[in-house]
């Protein structure tokens, strides 16, 4: 058994803190102001000392003898028998050995007249705050900065660097994410979005303290600014959900897709993911003979992305993904009146019509609702040069002579589903030939009847 070392106590033996023999000889310890604050909390740092000094051993038993009687609520006082029953599976000698280093440390008191051992405020306090980071894990280090910070301000003993604290993991959140928007990766991105869901909750709540923080006159000036920093951290964001949608929208549109068989670069990556070293080499076996130059790639930032691949890059062992076998692209089947009778139908009841205007009304109620949206969703490729190049019936619906005009009012239907229409008419589109043969005569301009009837004496 080691012998506890009594030379690092923090008081000498008249009660008298010891000097701090790390400053350069002529420093004095008031005069640093981390450091004095640090030596006016020695009692709560003995607390802790007592409990992670020793081996690690040492330190299991002593949490673990903490952890347990402060779990028993309802009956606080312990009496040494109930202990040696409690720990049974603990050598006798470990425990007495952690009962008296609690005791000492404060943490513990024992109490002579009723014979028994009591939790100190200062226990409580220590193991409450060792037991609450075993709680957390990576991405709540978040949420406990944001409740250490609202239970701060509630207590009246918020300081900036507890809020310093987290502006500080709000920026690094901030950075990291900013780079997975910069490496244009999907799976980064993705992974990053997921990591920003997870903390989003902590993110909201810490905006309502730090507004009540901004808007509370008591506070100084200091704080202020520190709040001010965080709020605008935080506005920050919450406004990246919006960056990775944007961010993966272009590239779902640079995304390559393999024909009509379903596939796409995306899938080819996932695919090659999973395959082991010696599949891969198998794989690329036939092409070595024609290595790819990409001059155009600066050297430096291909490493870079190499390196997080080969290296950083999360794998997902579960991830399974299997190519089809390969196969022709199945050829489309060309357009025709058969494949699309409903548009046929309009084609043909326009095709037929001879007035010059047409009620929207008259035209696209038809059978059913549905068939009615399909129609008012045709009728705007009448006159479309892009549709005129389409195959049959579409062209035929986009050389038709009518345009569509609308207005801002409504006309009632309440017939087959409609309720009611935008007011609007096809108009038919007269061409300059036809237009002289219909014209009217001019009052300058006599008919051929009246010519003859000049003529005759």
């Amino acid at each position: 058994m080691n012998k506890a070392r009594d030379d690092d106590q923090s008081v000498t033996s008249d009660g008298c803190e010891p000097p701090f023999p790390y400053l350069t000889a002529g420093i004095d310890p008031e005069d640093i102001t981390p450091l004095w604050l640090l030596r006016s909390r020695l009692p709560v740092l003995e607390a802790f000392m007592t409990l992670f000094r020793g081996t690690l051993s040492d330190n299991l038993v002593r949490l673990m003898v903490l952890g347990e009687m402060g779990r028993r609520g309802e009956m606080p006082e312990w009496t040494f028998g109930e202990l040696r029953r409690t720990f049974a599976y603990l050598m006798p000698t470990a425990l007495e050995t952690a009962l008296r280093r609690l005791r000492h440390g404060g943490l513990l008191r024992y109490d002579p007249a009723a014979t028994c051992y009591v939790l100190t405020s200062a226990g409580l306090r220590v193991y409450g705050a060792v037991a609450s980071l075993f709680q957390l894990t990576e991405e709540d280090d978040l949420g406990w900065i944001t409740g250490l910070v609202r239970a701060s301000y509630e207590l009246g003993t918020l300081t900036p660097e507890v809020l310093s604290h987290l502006l500080y993991r709000l920026r690094r959140l901030e950075s990291e994410l900013q780079q997975a928007v910069e490496s244009l990766s999907e799976p980064r991105i993705l992974q990053a979005r997921q990591r920003l869901a997870a903390v989003w909750t902590w993110i909201e709540r810490g905006s309502n303290t730090i507004q009540q923080i901004v808007q509370d006159p008591a506070l100084d000036r200091e704080l202020h600014r520190v709040a001010q920093q965080i709020g605008r951290a935080q506005s920050r964001l919450l406004r990246m959900t919006t960056v990775f949608q944007r961010v993966l929208n272009d590239i779902d549109r640079q995304r390559i897709h393999l024909g009509n068989t379903g596939l796409s670069t995306s899938d080819l990556v996932f695919f090659l993911r999973q395959c082991t070293l010696k599949e891969l080499s198998g794989l690329i076996a036939s092409h070595l003979s024609r290595p790819i130059r990409p001059i155009y790639v600066l050297t430096d930032l291909l490493t870079d992305q190499a390196e997080y691949v080969l290296l950083h890059r999360s794998r997902v062992p579960s991830e399974a993904c299997e190519l089809p076998q390969a196969l022709d692209s199945p050829s489309s089947p060309p357009i025709s009146g058969v494949a699309l009778p409903e548009l046929s139908l309009l084609v043909n009841q326009l095709a037929a019509e001879t007035r010059l205007t047409i009620p929207l009304e008259e035209v696209v109620p038809w059978a059913s609702f549905e068939e009615s949206a399909y129609r008012l969703s045709m009728l705007p490729l009448l006159g479309d040069a892009d549709a005129a190049g389409s195959e049959e019936p579409i062209r035929t619906l986009a050389t038709l002579p009518y345009t569509v005009a609308a207005s801002l009012a409504e006309v009632r239907i309440e017939r087959v589903g409609v309720a009611a229409l935008t007011a609007g008419s096809l108009q038919r589109v007269v061409t300059a030939d036809h237009s002289d043969a219909v014209a009217p005569p001019s009052d300058n301009q006599a008919t051929e009847e009246e010519v003859t009837e000049k003529a005759t004496p």
